[in-house]
């Protein structure tokens, strides 16, 4: 119900009467009451209270050093806050930067390897292709007119192969020490890269 209801002439019930007298004495204490003293009202409060006025001098001057005290802790706390919201927004930036280099660091040095990788491929391709080649040679080697020609050809065939087989040898084993190195090693492990390439002695089959 709304009050000008209530005031256009609706009664109000006996039980009602103790709870709306409490609440309009409240407001108007409320609305008597000051929100703040000044000095002298502190003053003659305390002259009532018979209370020496150097006393409630003494008082206000505690309180205003109390009030500065709080004023300047809330001062350092909120410095405090400040600092500690700039060493996290830093940090996030630094962190930010190190994951960045991280993941173009780790595409350069996938990039390497990959690169280096075909490069063993190409050259065990290429070491097929000499025995291959030896291979041919030697299955018809029995139609070849025996000599110094015939023994000459062979023989290069075979410092071919061998040539090749110690090029890629070396192109193997540069790649295996790259993986095996740090952090390369965990660049061939997230990205699932061989960690290591046979040597020639350890292939059976080109």
């Amino acid at each position: 119900m709304r009050p000008e209801q209530m005031r256009s002439g609706t009664d109000v019930a006996y039980d009602d009467v103790n709870e709306l007298i409490a609440t309009a004495t409240r407001l108007m204490q409320k609305d008597a009451a000051p929100d703040t003293l000044t000095p002298d009202d502190v003053r003659k409060i305390g002259e009532e209270l018979d209370i020496p006025a150097r006393y409630v001098d003494q008082a206000l001057e505690a309180l205003a050093r109390r009030r500065e005290e709080q004023a300047r802790e809330a001062q350092v706390q909120e410095r405090h806050a400040r600092l500690r919201r700039v060493r996290l927004r830093r940090s996030a930036w630094v962190g930010a930067a190190v994951l960045g280099l991280l993941a173009v660091s780790g595409l350069v040095v996938r990039n390497g390897l990959t690169s280096t990788l075909s490069d063993v491929a190409r050259q065990r391709a290429q070491v097929r292709n000499v025995v291959e080649r030896r291979e041919s040679l030697r299955a018809r080697q029995d139609t070849l007119t025996p000599g110094l020609s015939r023994d000459a050809e062979l023989s290069g065939a075979d410092n071919r192969v061998a040539i090749e087989q110690r090029r890629y040898d070396e192109r193997a084993a540069d790649y295996n020490a790259s993986a095996a190195s740090f952090p390369t090693g965990w660049v061939v492990r997230l990205t699932g890269l061989p960690h290591v390439l046979p040597l020639s002695s350890e292939v059976s089959t080109w």
